[in-house]
């Protein structure tokens, strides 16, 4: 992989000033790693509200901003759909990715990504935003020490607000999304599933569900097996319910409970023992913690980054969901990843 070397900050360009683009702006400001230099959106003054507190550059057009804006990397927040193109684009431009997830809309684009940046020397790294969360890593160390035995079962509950206007428009239209609930909020779920479970998802037992006039899915269920066997579910609620989002580990001698409202507790013996409280500020920490490690190891070092495989593998999870979903029956998940 082509690194950058030498002096200065990181220069990164950003495409997509929506909300998780500010989050971008907001990680890299006051970091000595990197800076956003350059916005791109084809809401011109979208970018500029994003770019001008920051002295960055404004683009409408994402090549031009590739091409021109003198920059070393890019973090790509565009609707879904865009993404493949885009991160082709920025390959061939020879500039370093980090792609929001889901990574594409398709298995097939997630390896047309992979191949082009492979083939022109350039890192991809995914935005899964979760495995720089604090109370996330804590709870990957205690699985990962063994004290408490290993993972049996996974279990995910997240609700969300799916009704048109609660959300960018482009989020119900599927040619642009992808899908609905399970493509862009099941993803979270689906990567805290291979992360605790230890391993990508192989089988998929699920079902979707919709409402009158809408083209996605708000709504959904899902029985998941692991390639190494161990279970898991998934379950995504729009309809009414206050917010949840809340994974157990099912261990040998004890349950992890981790809430984003809570904090994370150990369950044993019948009682519930916290182990760390939840705080509003694990956000910004997280994509401070995503953004400094992505600078690392575009300059070859050792950051940490989920990188276009294991993207891959999660999308083909998701699309597994609507595949047995659509059939009525069991789907083994199309990922070269996993090993049937």
């Amino acid at each position: 992989m082509r690194a950058v070397r030498g002096g200065g900050r990181l220069r990164v360009g950003l495409v997509g000033a929506g909300i998780v683009g500010a989050e971008h702006v907001r990680a890299a400001r006051g970091s000595d790693s990197c800076a956003v230099t350059a916005v791109c959106d084809i809401d011109g003054g979208a970018a500029q509200a994003l770019a001008g507190p920051v002295g960055a550059s404004v683009h409408t057009d994402h090549r031009r901003m590739f091409g021109e804006a003198g920059i070393d990397a890019v973090i790509v927040t565009a609707p879904h759909a865009l993404h493949a193109p885009m991160v082709v684009e920025a390959a061939r431009a020879g500039l370093h990715v980090l792609v929001e997830k889901p990574m594409a809309t398709t298995a097939e684009d997630c390896t047309r990504m992979i191949d082009a940046c492979r083939e022109h020397g350039v890192l991809l790294a995914v935005a899964h935003i979760v495995h720089f969360d604090p109370l996330v890593r804590r709870t990957r160390d205690l699985i990962g020490s063994g004290e408490f035995g290993a993972p049996l079962f996974v279990t995910h509950q997240r609700s969300a607000h799916y009704d048109p206007g609660t959300r960018p428009g482009w989020f119900f239209d599927r040619g642009i999304a992808g899908g609905g609930i399970v493509l862009n909020v099941g993803t979270h779920g689906l990567d805290r599933v291979r992360l605790f479970g230890g391993a990508p998802v192989r089988r998929v037992t699920g079902t979707v569900r919709g409402r009158p006039g809408m083209d996605v899915e708000t709504d959904a269920l899902a029985l998941l097996e692991l390639a190494n066997g161990v279970g898991a579910n998934l379950a995504l609620t729009s309809r009414g319910a206050p917010y949840l989002d809340e994974t157990a580990v099912v261990l040998e001698a004890a349950t992890l409970r981790l809430s984003r409202t809570e904090g994370l507790f150990l369950l044993r013996g019948g009682h519930a023992e916290p182990l760390a409280a939840a705080e509003p500020e694990h956000t910004a920490a997280a994509f401070r913690a995503q953004l400094e490690a992505f600078a690392a190891a575009v300059r070859g070092g050792a950051g940490e980054y989920a990188d276009g495989a294991y993207g891959r593998s999660v999308v083909a999870a998701a699309l597994a969901v609507y595949e047995s979903a659509a059939l009525g029956r069991t789907v083994e998940v199309a990922d070269p990843a996993v090993v049937p």
